[in-house]
Formats: structure tokens, C-alpha cells, sequence
């Protein structure tokens, strides 16, 4: 009862734009009191200024838009909030350990989720600053990830997956020259693998955008190699089905460079 009352008591200091019964019984059934105070305190500092709906929910986070504000200017955001109570977490450790940027000595089952929160904002900032076409990030506090949302008027753009058979009347050579193109930039100039790209987590919105870049690993990654080889898999598999023509080896050596 105390934990639903506060809940309660932060769900109305947010600003929650449809604030209909609904749209609250969401908000206060996917995240904890803990994770609401941080929502509060991005709030307070400006970043956040009213609340949407939710765009995607899932074992591992879930996703809710926001309109905010990033460098004195008003934005569409993405609200990213990885749940703090879950098993998909222990999937990850390879993607964790691994990476040379973080001390993964000693940690907590909740500090492992606060790394990964800040993992995928550093490597979406590294992407964005190589020329990835990625959502720019905005900030991150414990486990919510503030982003670019792509899409419009709160409806999130569409992945491969979820376009299907219509992608052809986009031009399929020219989404997939794109998605080599952006997986280029992310090897030689960010220096980094997506580790897990596939038609689910590629959106399309007038051009390619990756996105879910948590997992994505350094060239130093002791399993880049492997990552890189599957993610080239994924992907040619993929257009093979629209009638795209492309050899592994080649694209792999297109996109190391070789």
C-alpha cells in the first residue's frame, strides 16, 4: 500500500499529457516508484516536459514518448526505461564484460541496468558523432535513456520488419546500399558493432535509422569479429527476400574496409 501510494504521488507530479485512467493504470504497472522519482527529477530539470503515451512495451524495457526540451529547444523525445526487475539482463553479460570502457568488478543486478542505460547512450553519442544514423541522445539518468524520437505526431516510424512486402514501393537497393552505408560508418569511424541488427531494429523514415545500440561492442570486444560476421548475416538475409543479390564476403570486407 505505502509503495502504491507513492507510485501515486509521482504519476501526479509528472505531467502526463493523456491523463486519463488508462493511459495512469500504464505508468504506474511498468515502472516502480524508484524509476517515476527519476522521471520526476528529469522533469524538474527541464528536460522533460510533458509525458505521452507509450510507444513500445518489452521484457527488457519499455519505451514512452515525451515532449522535452534539449539545448534550449523544444523536441520530441523517446523515453527509454529499462526495467529494473528482470532476468533478460543476464543475456547481456557477454556484451557487459567484454567492453573496455566499464569496470564490471563487483557490481549489483541494479547497477549492471544503470551501465547498460549508460552504455547505449554513449554508443548512440559515438554512432551520432561518426555520422550513424542513429536518434540523437539527449541525456540519461539511472535506467531512462532520453533520445530523438523518430516518427510523427507521436506515432514511432515503422522497423524493416514492420514494413514487410511494402518496402519495395520505397526502393529496396536503396534502403539496403543505405543500411551497408550506415553499418560502414559504425565500424571504421564510431569503431563499434551493433551486435544485434536485424529488420527489428531498423527503422525507416525517409532514410535508414538504427536504433536499440545497447549492446553494440568496441573493435577491442573479445566476440567482435563474431558480432560483425552475424550482423552482415542478418542483414543480407533480409533483402535476400526482396530479391537483393549480395555476397557475405564482400559486404563484410565493404564494411571493414579491407
Amino acid at each position: 500500500m505505502k509503495d502504491l501510494r507513492k507510485i501515486e504521488s509521482y504519476l501526479d507530479k509528472l505531467r502526463i499529457k493523456e491523463k486519463d485512467g488508462e493511459e495512469m493504470k500504464i505508468y504506474a504497472e511498468v515502472l516502480d516508484g524508484r524509476t517515476l522519482k527519476t522521471l520526476y527529477k528529469l522533469s524538474a530539470k527541464g528536460y522533460i516536459t510533458a509525458m505521452g503515451g507509450v510507444i513500445s512495451t518489452g521484457k527488457e524495457a519499455n519505451v514512452f514518448y515525451a515532449d522535452g526540451v534539449f539545448d534550449g529547444k523544444e523536441v520530441a523525445m523517446a523515453v527509454k526505461i529499462y526495467r529494473m526487475e528482470t532476468s533478460e539482463f543476464d543475456k547481456m553479460d557477454e556484451y557487459l564484460f567484454g567492453d573496455e570502457r566499464f569496470d564490471m568488478r563487483r557490481i549489483s543486478p541494479k547497477e549492471k541496468v544503470y551501465i547498460w542505460t549508460e552504455k547505449e547512450f554513449r554508443n548512440l553519442e559515438r554512432a551520432k558523432e561518426a555520422g550513424v544514423s542513429v536518434p540523437q541522445p539527449f541525456t540519461y539518468m539511472k535506467n531512462v535513456l532520453l533520445m530523438e524520437f523518430i516518427g510523427e505526431n507521436e506515432l514511432p516510424a515503422p522497423t524493416l520488419i514492420e514494413i514487410g512486402r511494402e518496402l519495395k514501393e520505397f526502393g529496396v537497393e536503396e534502403i539496403f546500399s543505405d543500411v551497408v552505408e550506415n553499418m560502414k560508418k559504425l565500424y571504421q569511424k564510431a569503431k563499434l558493432v551493433h551486435a544485434d541488427l536485424s529488420e527489428y531494429n531498423i527503422m525507416y523514415f525517409d532514410k535508414v535509422y538504427f536504433i536499440d545500440m545497447g549492446q553494440a561492442v568496441t573493435l577491442k570486444h573479445p566476440m567482435v569479429e563474431s558480432y560483425l560476421k552475424r550482423d552482415v548475416r542478418n542483414v543480407i538475409r533480409f533483402f535476400s527476400k526482396f530479391g537483393v543479390k549480395a555476397d557475405f564476403d564482400e559486404i563484410l570486407n565493404e564494411v571493414k574496409g579491407d
